[in-house]
C-alpha cells in the first residue's frame, strides 16, 4: 500500500499540471479568436479610410470635404484603437503560451517520474510478493506446530494490535504499554509454561 501511495501521488502531481494547462489554453483559444476578430477589423478600417481618402480628393464643395475629413480622423482613431487592442492580445497570448510551455514542461517532467517509480515499484512488489510466498509454508508449518491456546489468543490480539503482539518483560514492566506488572505476573511468565497476557494492554508477555 505505501509503495502504490507513491505511484498515485505521483500520478496526482501530473493531473495537477494537466487542470493548470487546461485554463491556459482555454484562455489562449479565446484570444486567438478575438485576436482574428481584430485583424479584420482593422482590415475592414483599411478599407474605409482609403475610400474616404479617395472621396476626400474628390470633394467638389467645403461640406463635403470638411464631413469626409471628420469621417478619416475617426475611422483613423478606430483604427489605432483596435491596433492597440490587437497586439494587447498578441502580447498577452504570447505571456500565455509561455506558462503552457513551462507547465507542459513540467509535466513531462512529472510523466517520466512517474514512468520511472511505477517500473521501480512494480519490480519492488513483485520482489514483496515473491518473499510473502516464500514465507507462506514456513509461517504454516509454524502454526501447526503452535500452542493452539497461544495461537488463539495471537490471532485474536494481531487483528487489532498488529505486529507487537508478543512483547518482553523489561525489568518488572510490559515492552507493550510500559505500565507496571505484578511480581506474579512477572514469575508467571518467566517460567515459560503458561500464556501470560499483561493485564492492562492483553499483549503476550515473553
Amino acid at each position: 500500500e505505501k509503495k502504490m501511495e507513491r505511484i498515485r501521488a505521483s500520478e496526482q502531481t501530473l493531473e495537477e499540471f494537466r487542470t493548470e494547462s487546461e485554463p491556459c489554453q482555454q484562455r489562449i483559444t479565446q484570444g486567438r479568436i478575438l485576436s482574428n476578430k481584430f485583424e479584420l477589423d482593422v482590415g475592414e478600417l483599411t478599407t474605409k479610410i482609403a475610400k474616404s481618402k479617395d472621396h476626400l480628393d474628390k470633394a467638389t464643395s467645403a461640406n463635403e470635404f470638411n464631413s469626409l475629413k471628420v469621417q478619416l480622423a475617426r475611422l483613423e482613431e478606430e483604427k489605432s484603437s483596435t491596433e492597440e487592442n490587437l497586439l494587447l492580445i498578441m502580447e498577452k497570448i504570447e505571456e500565455i503560451e509561455k506558462q503552457v510551455a513551462d507547465i507542459n514542461e513540467r509535466s513531462s517532467h512529472a510523466k517520466q517520474q512517474l514512468d520511472e517509480i511505477r517500473s521501480v515499484v512494480g519490480k519492488e512488489i513483485e520482489e514483496y510478493q515473491l518473499e510473502i510466498q516464500s514465507m507462506e509454508q514456513p509461517l504454516q508449518q509454524a502454526r501447526e506446530a503452535t500452542n493452539p491456546e497461544l495461537l488463539e489468543i495471537f490471532d485474536r490480539l494481531y487483528s487489532g494490535i498488529g505486529a507487537t503482539v508478543v512483547v518482553a518483560i523489561e525489568g518488572s514492566t510490559c515492552g507493550g504499554c510500559h505500565m507496571n506488572l505484578s511480581p506474579q505476573v512477572v514469575e508467571t511468565a518467566n517460567k515459560g509454561t503458561d500464556v501470560v497476557c499483561c493485564p492492562i494492554c492483553s499483549r503476550i508477555l515473553g
